[in-house]
This record gives C-alpha cells, sequence and structure tokens, in this order.
C-alpha cells in the first residue's frame, strides 16, 4: 500500500524537513500508518504467536516515537518555548490559534501510541498526561473541529488517564455523545472506540455488537476527512466482532 510504503521511507530518514508543514504532515502520515495497519497486526498477532506480536509492537513504536518528534519539531517552530509547555512549565503559557488545532491533535495521537505501544515501558508511560494536557488545549479552542475527533480522542484517555475519576466510564460516554452530534453520526471511529473502551468494561455485550454491526454496515461516504478513519474503523470493527466470545464472559 501507498501509504506504508510512503510511511517506510519518512522513518528511514532521520533529518529533519526544511520546511516545517512537511513534519507535521509526516508526523500525520507515521501516525496514521502505525494505528491503522502496524498497532492492528500486532494485536492480532499477540494471540497466534506473542512474540511475533511484541516484535510488531516495537515496530510502531519506532513509528510513533519518529512522529512525536516530527510532531514537536513543527510545534516548536511555530511557538519558542513550546517544550517547556508541554512539559508544564508554570511559567510558559502560549496563545494558540484555530490553525494549530490539527497539529496538537496528532502530536497527542502521536504521544498516545508511544504510550500504547511501549507496552508499559516507564520512558514512555511517564509521557501519558501530555495527551490529555495537547487534546484539552485543543478542545478549548475548537471543540467540535473535524467532526469531533477530539471528543472521540478523549473517550480512551478518559479511562486510561493517571488520575481518572471514579466515574471515568460515564465521562466517556459523555465525550462519546459529543463525538456522535459533532459528526452527525458519520464518524465510525468514536462508535468503535466507545465499543471498545466502554462496553467491553463494562461487559454490554448486546450493545458492543449492535452498535459494531452499524458501522460494518454504514455506508457514510462524502466527507473527505473522515474516509481514512472510517475505513480504519470498520476494519477494526471486523476485529472486535470476530474476538467477541474471548472478551465476554
Amino acid at each position: 500500500m501507498v501509504m506504508i510504503k510512503w510511511s517506510e521511507s519518512i522513518l528511514d530518514n532521520e533529518a529533519i524537513p526544511d520546511r516545517p508543514e512537511k513534519s507535521l504532515r509526516h508526523c500525520i502520515i507515521l501516525t496514521q500508518t502505525a494505528f491503522g495497519f502496524i498497532m492492528e497486526n500486532a494485536e492480532r498477532e499477540l494471540d497466534e504467536d506473542y512474540k511475533i506480536g511484541l516484535t510488531i509492537y516495537t515496530k510502531a513504536n519506532k513509528y510513533f516515537v519518529r512522529a512525536v518528534i516530527l510532531g514537536e519539531n513543527y510545534m516548536s517552530q511555530r511557538y519558542h518555548g513550546f517544550g517547556e509547555w508541554l512539559n508544564y512549565s508554570p511559567n510558559k503559557d502560549i496563545n494558540f490559534g484555530n490553525d494549530d488545532v490539527e497539529a496538537l491533535y496528532w502530536l497527542a495521537a502521536a504521544y498516545g501510541g508511544a504510550v500504547s505501544s511501549s507496552r508499559g515501558n516507564p520512558e514512555w508511560v511517564i509521557q501519558l498526561p501530555k495527551v490529555g494536557k495537547l487534546l484539552n488545549k485543543a478542545l478549548e479552542i475548537d471543540p467540535n473541529w473535524n467532526y469531533g475527533s477530539l471528543y472521540s480522542a478523549m473517550i480512551p484517555y478518559s479511562l486510561s488517564r493517571p488520575d481518572a475519576p471514579v466515574n471515568a466510564s460515564d465521562v466517556a460516554e459523555g465525550y462519546y455523545r459529543k463525538a456522535i452530534i459533532a459528526s452527525g453520526g458519520s464518524d465510525l471511529s468514536s462508535h468503535v472506540s466507545y465499543a471498545e473502551n466502554v462496553l467491553i468494561a463494562s461487559q454490554n455485550r448486546s450493545e458492543f455488537v449492535r452498535l459494531l454491526t452499524f458501522v460494518l454496515e454504514s455506508n457514510h461516504r462524502g466527507i473527505k476527512e473522515l474516509e481514512v478513519g472510517n475505513y480504519m474503523a470498520k476494519k477494526r470493527a471486523q476485529w472486535l466482532l470476530g474476538r467477541t466470545e474471548e472478551l465476554f464472559y
């Protein structure tokens, strides 16, 4: 596939792009590829051959780490002191604008992927709060950006954040409802994220099956920004449905 080959060439080139916009573009491509193809392969393989699964996770982690570097490079060139802000410097505040939301979102996604693919590596686990900081800042600026993508991203983060409240599932469901409204139901990834992160935990099998079946039968087209995400959502929905018996007991 073209995206995978493109991602491999980006990963092999250790030089930082000469233009900031190129850094952001490469960050997005690496993150999409790692989430949509490599991470999913790692999860599938883990059940068949644990060692091979871990090897694929390691590969995915390289993509995400590179994406983090490129995303931070883009933001640091736009804003002096971005690294200080991201690392919670009390004396650093940045006045981000609407045109920064995309970069904040994808850098958060890259960080989240790096944490997940590290398989509990403390070096990355301690970076998890940065995901929340980036997403919350983006939500402050434009909460409905890209048909509710920020709300969708907050579903898993609400449950995995180190300071998750007792009612984290309710918080995640609230973001899910907002995501549906923002996209008019066209963003299928929000349904998959809710099913995977909330419905499995609550062991709501009937709703899990209903929601993922809805995703597979949906034929949402015409929104270019959601095409890649919806394609990946359908792939994941099919895989999750195939694991229903082992996920619910």
